[in-house]
């Protein structure tokens, strides 16, 4: 299969640019028409347990606050420093580090992006008060905030476009796996005392696992279709042919791939250009409903044991009734891997949300105990459904070129909402309750549903060089 990019491949007469779109055209169709087996599966849980890791800061923020704020008697401006902190890093790695995988490979960023995650999520192990744990996790935030932009970009395109949504599902699942985890392994550690106070060893939990996925990050391949966009074909070659021939041995021969022409998207699009002609408009609509779906989702989650605490639940309660709530985090991934190639992504994030919304209102108004457990595992199932089918969604509107950036701008600006949202969340909580912090997340639940419904590309079983070629237009 290796001599599918010679110089045969190319048809001959044509100009530079027509010869680059060929040669990028022949590695998408290679990559689409390979089935998916071990290789993938490898790269899935890999890129998954990066992402589990992520999550873990992300969600950790609520479980230290509650734990810390009778320890260090924490104001409720420090305990929203303490929240937002690790919220405004994942804003600089999203975008910077996102950019930077465009510029100089995914492969580098996931390396880099982990490394910084490891250090400074250690270091916050040791911080002797509130603000130098908050500037640990600032800086710890700018690695974990790239996982997500990286993860979308990088796993979509090295899969065939019938199957993005299933292992993009499945990548999810794991990285949601992190959200019951913390709240379980909160509960007990709020409590011990052994050697260091309990909430250390969280952290340490959150960076020391980071060391064996850095090392397995090592053998991980770059982007084909990276590689080919950056004029680096003999090495976009080299990648593909390796996972032909291990598909090979696993499935027999493969078919011929089926080269489609390119639309005129797939000629360079650097970061200038996202901000102008279509995909300006694109770019505003993907991030209305990062910023709408961060503060939403994202945001009460974080804040999930304080609403518990403010329902009267006690600190190892709120923080086991967490736990429990949080299983339909991974739960609600798992749908989404299940049927994601099968039903219309945006009209699954569109649908997810509007019921998200209702459920938030019910559990801001529940008080029994069965019925908050019910009602807000109802609602974090279906907000991983929601979260899921929007990471599969968003790189796929983006040229290759500028996917990480243009992501990486969606997850940041969303990241930076959030770091936001505590300060007046808490605010809220404090002057009205579960309800009216729940009330204003349905509000901006429909925000995002009209949005993607009224200017959203469909994506589902497309090529992403289609999508990337089609106007803002919701066809």
């Amino acid at each position: 299969m290796s001599d599918h990019l010679n110089q045969s491949s190319v048809p001959p007469g044509r100009d530079d640019a027509g010869r680059t779109a060929d040669r990028q055209a022949v590695i998408a169709a290679r990559l689409d028409r390979l089935p998916v087996g071990r290789w993938h599966r490898r790269l899935t849980g890999v890129i998954g347990i990066g992402l589990f890791y992520e999550y873990f800061e992300l969600v950790l923020g609520g479980t230290l606050v509650a734990t810390l704020r009778p320890l260090w008697n924490l104001t409720a401006f420090e305990s929203g420093v303490l929240i937002c902190s690790v919220f405004l890093g994942m804003f600089v790695g999203a975008i910077g580090l996102g950019y930077l995988g465009d510029r100089f490979g995914r492969r580098r960023m996931f390396l880099i992006n982990l490394t910084i995650y490891l250090v400074f999520g250690l270091l916050a192990a040791a911080a002797p008060n509130v603000w130098v744990l908050a500037a640990c996790r600032f800086v710890a935030g700018i690695g974990a905030g790239a996982e997500s932009t990286l993860v979308g970009a990088y796993l979509g395109e090295f899969l065939p476009k019938g199957s993005r949504g299933r292992y993009i599902g499945w990548v999810m699942t794991i990285g949601f796996l992190a959200y019951p985890t913390v709240a379980f392994l909160g509960a007990p550690l709020a409590q011990t005392t052994f050697l260091i106070e309990g909430w250390r060893w969280l952290l340490i939990a959150a960076g020391s696992g980071a060391v064996l996925l850095l090392w397995v990050r090592r053998s991980l391949p770059e982007s084909a279709r990276w590689l080919a966009g950056r004029g680096r074909y003999a090495e976009a070659e080299a990648v593909v042919a390796g996972i032909e021939k291990e598909a090979e041995r696993e499935s027999g021969p493969l078919p011929a791939p089926v080269v489609e022409p390119v639309g005129p998207s797939r000629s360079a699009a650097p970061v200038r250009d996202m901000f102008r002609g279509r995909y300006l408009g694109r770019l505003v609509v993907i991030n209305v409903f990062n910023v709408c779906a961060g503060v939403a989702h994202y945001g009460i989650g974080a804040i999930a044991p304080l609403i518990l605490l403010a329902k009267g639940f006690d600190i190892v309660q709120s923080l086991l009734y967490t736990g429990l709530i949080a299983v339909g985090y991974p739960l609600g991934a798992a749908v989404v891997a299940t049927i994601g190639d099968r039903v219309e992504r945006k009209r699954l994030i569109i649908v997810s949300a509007l019921l998200m919304a209702g459920a938030g209102i019910v559990f801001g108004v529940a008080d029994q105990e069965i019925v908050v457990l019910l009602v807000g595992f109802i609602f974090t199932t279906l907000g991983s459904v929601f979260a899921t089918a929007a990471c599969v969604y968003v790189p796929e509107i983006f040229p290759t070129e500028t996917r990480g950036f243009a992501t990486g701008l969606g997850n940041g600006l969303s990241r930076l909402a959030t770091a936001l949202m505590p300060f007046a969340a808490l605010s809220i909580l404090a002057a009205l309750g579960p309800v009216g912090v729940l009330s204003v997340s349905a509000l901006l639940l429909v925000i995002c549903s009209v949005d993607i419904a009224l200017f959203g590309p469909r994506t589902t079983g497309r090529r992403l060089e289609d999508v990337t070629a089609t106007l803002v237009s919701g066809r």
